[in-house]
């Protein structure tokens, strides 16, 4: 068990020490207090301390010392601090507006799927649900779950090639060979995350990118776009994070990973 981790079962923590213990600044630590996401108390000269109660509320450790079970991070890179839902659909710290009269985010709770049993009526609107729990990327993210993975390519010796690299624990592959087809995958398999190859002229003009983003149905998608030689100025100007073609299943895997912090399958079991 990690040092810091281990003290957290016993102790109060400076902001410093939570800060190494999620891989963020002090500065994020304090930013968390001041909004109330991170427990905290004050000392006679006016330093926060945080307890052990308030990192295993957060999902940092469990009561019993083991490493978090139902908790997402930040998708900075670095970052543990566990995620809540309309903090993992978000853009910059803002939840979505639909958010602001449900009773998951008004009651700060940490899992939204805990209370979806109890329905609209006791205040879980379910705005941002466009399926079920089960279909979820936060909902897989936080259990473990293989990440949905839609690759949009017409290079059809690349598609075939990560297919059969994949690793099915960590990932589900699902391939499309244009911008029309992808769209038309998008409401069966729900992506938490997309590649986008820029030999598509509609990735190199930025109109797939945006409709992806921009789709309600997946809250939330990553989008990277797939570069290749003689494309960088193109897809320099959508300002989306890249992988080089070619590029392996493994690098698929490593960025579902930072999209959902780390945990898959084969690491909740």
């Amino acid at each position: 068990m990690p040092y810091l981790v281990e003290r957290a079962m016993d102790t109060l923590l400076t902001t410093g020490e939570v800060a190494k213990l999620c891989g963020v600044t002090p500065d994020a630590v304090l930013k968390w207090i001041k909004k109330g996401k991170l427990r905290a108390t004050r000392t006679v000269g006016g330093h926060y301390r945080v307890s052990r109660e308030a990192c295993v509320e957060l999902g940092l450790a469990k009561s019993n010392g083991d490493e978090p079970g139902d908790a997402t991070s930040t998708r900075a890179a670095g970052g543990h601090l566990p995620q809540r839902c309309w903090e993992y659909f978000g853009v910059s710290d803002s939840p979505p507006e639909p958010c602001l009269n449900c009773l998951v985010y008004q009651s700060q709770a940490q899992y939204c799927y805990r209370l979806a049993e109890l329905c609209e009526q006791a205040g879980h609107k379910g705005d941002l649900c466009s399926a079920s729990c089960q279909d979820c990327p936060f909902y897989r993210a936080c259990k473990g779950m293989a990440t949905t993975v839609l690759v949009i390519t017409r290079d059809e010796a690349l598609a075939r090639q990560i297919d059969k690299q994949k690793d099915p624990e960590r990932i589900f592959l699902h391939f499309a060979r244009s911008g029309y087809e992808g769209s038309a995958l998008i409401g069966d398999v729900r992506p938490a995350v997309v590649v986008m190859d820029s030999d598509l002229p509609e990735v190199r003009e930025g109109t797939l990118p945006a409709s992806v983003i921009g789709d309600d149905r997946i809250p939330g998608v990553k989008v990277f776009v797939a570069r290749r030689d003689g494309d960088e100025e193109a897809v320099e100007r959508l300002a989306l994070p890249t992988i080089r073609v070619p590029f392996t299943a493994k690098q698929i895997e490593e960025l579902a990973e930072r999209v959902t912090g780390g945990r898959t399958a084969s690491d909740a079991a």
